[in-house]
């Protein structure tokens, strides 16, 4: 795709931050190119950051219009494309940016005579999109002002903006930036650098509900489309990654050395519809939590029907590394991650036709086929019910705050509760600790390196290959090892340490290890080296 230079600087890149800029739109031209496993792997690892101290700074300080402009532009591909890891990258990113402007204005008097000139970044302020502009303003207060947590800081930026409003045009600008900021933050893989989003329940309502009043004011209902779907994702995001105070225990998949040695082959992965998988009571635990209502305190929350609206595929994970009853089911053969970077990775690949309007650039193509990532929702299985019950209830007091009629509420809930039914299970599976992924499909669509067979769906990925670490007596290490330390090289900002037994690769490792003894964060091995630039 070609891309505005006028305004491009004579020697861009001159830093980190705009090297990756430059590769990320690069290889959004591959993938909408070639969508494959491959080109989404590639883009995905540029963009699926996880430790504090991978972040790299080096090269020329500066911000300019051109990078403002590319990344709004990157933030557009990444809605059409459906990929929402690019989309928090961003949010990352302006998060260091914000972070490094502040740091530098207390080590060059030269920025700005003034507090707020120093800290303030004028081509964000100008030129970034709303949602990302809003982020950029709540960040910076969050990180100079340093007296309350960032959801405080939040809140009391939007209410300002809110506040000061007094055209439908400013209303409605507010409320577009608030809902689609929440939405995008709500994607957050559950990366040490995304702390700052991970709301406790408290806040998170105090959030929605500023959001529901913004809504209600600019006579947004909240069950018509679009808003419906943002509102639907970004509750359900929100409310079921919150579960065990966003529990960020390491991820792995159990699977047999047969099974292994076939990912090498066919680089598949295979899920089950709900009705094949080896619990009989899937989806039933949460439809008898509404047999008795005597725990729900809406009549609109009763009477709902769990009849799934869509075709569910699910795979199963699990938080427990080296666990031997999950070794025993399940095979010993480890594939372990840091963080939910598997969303994007497992979701099926399908092509979407887009329609040139009436009215808009002649130049477009009248129609234009473009690739995007389907639906995957993440969670943590809960398996006690009292504690279910709780949830549903907040649930609950979150759809009450916004400004519908009790059958609008109804309506809402019963869609929304379509997340929910596979996210609670019996009791006697709690020793699997396990972290579930459903995938939607929907009619009408092209998907590519996916087929049905079986009952399983069983789709490309690069996931077995390129692992954050493994573990086990695995018969096709090797090969895995070489394209994980290839991957490892390519990819790398700055000075890490490597384990030479469990392959994982960590930057936070080198700041605050001891260094009379260096170990393995993961498996705790001290067979470990320091990767040099």
């Amino acid at each position: 795709m070609a891309f505005i230079t006028e305004n491009k600087p004579g020697d861009w890149p001159a830093n980190s931050r705009e090297y990756k800029l430059d590769c990320i739109w690069d290889m959004l031209d591959k993938f909408e190119d070639n969508p494959s496993y491959k080109t989404r792997e590639v883009l995905l690892a540029l963009v699926s950051d996880n430790d504090l101290n991978q972040y790299s700074s080096i090269g020329r300080f500066r911000f300019s219009e051109y990078e403002v402009e590319l990344i709004n532009l990157i933030y557009l591909r990444a809605a059409q494309f459906q990929i929402n890891a690019v989309k928090v990258y961003l949010y990352d990113l302006i998060t260091e940016a914000t972070r490094l402007q502040k740091i530098y204005s207390w080590m060059n008097p030269i920025v700005g005579e003034g507090k707020e000139a120093g800290y303030s970044i004028e081509v964000y302020e100008n030129g970034l999109r709303l949602e990302l502009k809003l982020y950029h303003f709540a960040y910076q207060k969050y990180t100079v002002e340093k007296t309350k947590s960032f959801a405080e800081q939040l809140l009391d930026v939007v209410e300002e903006i809110y506040n000061a409003c007094s055209s439908e045009d400013e209303i409605d600008s507010i409320a577009y930036a608030y809902s689609a900021m929440l939405n995008d933050i709500s994607y957050m893989r559950g990366s040490k650098k995304e702390k700052i989003w991970q709301f406790n329940r408290e806040d998170l309502l105090k959030i929605l509900k500023l959001e529901a009043d913004i809504l209600c004011k600019n006579n947004q209902n909240p069950t018509i489309r679009p808003t419906r779907g943002v509102l639907m994702t970004q509750i359900s995001n929100f409310i079921l990654k919150s579960r065990n105070n966003y529990n960020q225990d390491y991820i792995c998949k159990y699977i047999s050395k047969e099974v292994a040695k076939s990912t090498v082959g066919n680089l598949e992965i295979w899920m089950g519809k709900t009705e094949n998988l080896n619990d009989k009571r899937e989806q039933k635990v949460v439809p008898e939590l509404f047999e008795d209502v005597s725990w729900i305190d809406y009549e609109w929350a009763k009477n709902i029907d769990f009849t799934p609206c869509r075709t569910y595929y699910v795979s199963s994970f699990s938080k427990s590394i080296n666990a031997n009853n999950m070794k025993d089911g399940y095979g010993e053969c480890l594939y372990g991650y840091k963080n939910d970077r598997i969303v994007d990775l497992i979701g099926p690949l399908m092509m979407r036709t887009f329609v040139n309007r009436d009215g808009c650039d002649d130049d477009l193509p009248d129609k234009k086929d473009l690739p995007a990532i389907s639906q995957v929702i993440a969670f943590d299985v809960l398996y006690d019910i009292d504690e279910a019950k709780e949830e549903l209830k907040y649930l609950f007091e979150v759809i009450d705050a916004f400004d519908i009629s009790d059958d609008e509420k109804h309506l809402f809930l019963q869609e929304i509760l379509q997340y929910w039914i596979l996210s609670v299970k019996d009791s006697s599976w709690s020793d699997e600790r396990e972290r579930r992924y459903v995938l939607f499909l929907y009619e009408g669509y092209n998907y590519l390196e996916t087929v049905v067979e079986d009952g399983f769906l069983k789709e490309k990925t690069s996931l077995f290959m390129l692992p954050d670490f493994i573990l086990g007596e695995n018969p096709v290490r090797n090969i895995v090892k070489k394209q994980m330390e290839a991957k490892q090289k390519a990819t790398m900002s700055k000075e890490y340490l490597h384990c030479r037994d469990c392959l994982v690769q960590d930057y936070d490792f080198i700041s605050s290890m001891n260094q009379k003894e260096r170990k393995c964060p993961v498996c705790g091995s001290l067979n470990v080296d320091i990767i040099y630039r």
